[in-house]
């Protein structure tokens, strides 16, 4: 193998420039290096992986890591708080939310703003409801939408048996906040299995973090979230924490001007461009 790709580590991020169209062109991939074999490399970029003879590279290098503000943002802070959906566990990564919303006859994203839109969803993230609750209320309503029985109990099958995946980045972030000595929570319009949930995905050492809306009584955006959060966080650390020394992130802008309004300092969750 040429040292060109010999000399990349794999899970870096590279630019590869190779051959195409016969060797008529040449053009530039750029993502993570994720294989590597005697007759190709495998580089992951945002539309997904693609595979390049290791013949037709003709030039590969490493790309430097952009600086990421977000983790800056939470390194200068006295108390660090993220939201867990969409900024450390993400869902329908597996593609079956994805099927059932096709099968279901739904724009992409139709599901959850179906389930959401129920009011056992409300009453649940507030602890007045439960989960199970839930899953009864989405099963009915999709029954009375006219969908078969079959169907239904597919894709609340589907919908159950998804607990999220772990979005790395962000989970290094908090390890690294907690090494740190920052003391890091985890605030969530949250259920009541969502420790189960964490244990089952590799993440159950956050589950401790938790402000779990479900136990609050109080959901994000509401005012009244915010105060409860950061009383319980006060009780934790046995003392008085200014409202100043809490950032927060959250991938909802209301959520993040809702705990501006409070006097967090917010900042709105994304992952680096590169990610």
């Amino acid at each position: 193998m040429p040292d060109l790709t010999d000399r990349l580590p794999l899970g870096a991020r590279v630019v590869v420039r190779h051959l195409i169209e016969g060797g008529d062109r040449a053009t530039d991939t750029l993502g993570q290096l994720v294989e590597r074999t005697e007759t190709e490399v495998v580089v992951r970029t945002r539309s997904g992986e693609t595979r390049v003879p290791v013949a037709d590279v003709v030039a590969a290098k490493p790309v430097p890591e952009r600086p990421w503000r977000l983790a800056a943002f939470l390194r200068r802070a006295g108390v660090a708080v993220l939201d867990l959906d969409g900024v450390l566990r993400d869902f329908g990564t597996d593609g079956q939310r994805s099927r059932s919303e096709r099968e279901l006859g739904l724009e992409p994203m139709g599901l959850p703003e179906i389930a959401f839109a129920l009011p056992q969803a409300a009453a649940m993230v507030t602890g007045r409801g439960t989960y199970a609750e839930w899953i009864d209320a989405m099963r009915a309503h999709l029954l009375e939408l006219g969908h078969t029985d079959t169907l239904v109990s597919t894709v609340m099958e589907r919908w159950s048996a998804d607990r999220g995946a772990p979005i790395h980045r962000t989970v290094a972030l908090v390890d690294d906040l907690t090494a740190a000595g920052i003391p890091t929570y985890v605030f969530t319009n949250g259920t009541d299995r969502v420790p189960d949930e964490l244990a089952q995905i590799g993440l159950g050492h956050l589950a401790p973090m938790l402000l779990n809306a479900h136990d609050l009584g109080f959901a994000k955006p509401a005012p009244e979230a915010y105060a409860v959060a950061h009383a319980e966080i006060e009780r934790r650390l046995g003392r008085t924490v200014g409202r100043a020394e809490v950032r927060f992130t959250d991938d909802r802008v209301a959520n993040v001007e809702a705990a501006r309004d409070f006097g967090w300092h917010g900042q709105v969750f994304t992952l680096p461009v590169d990610d």
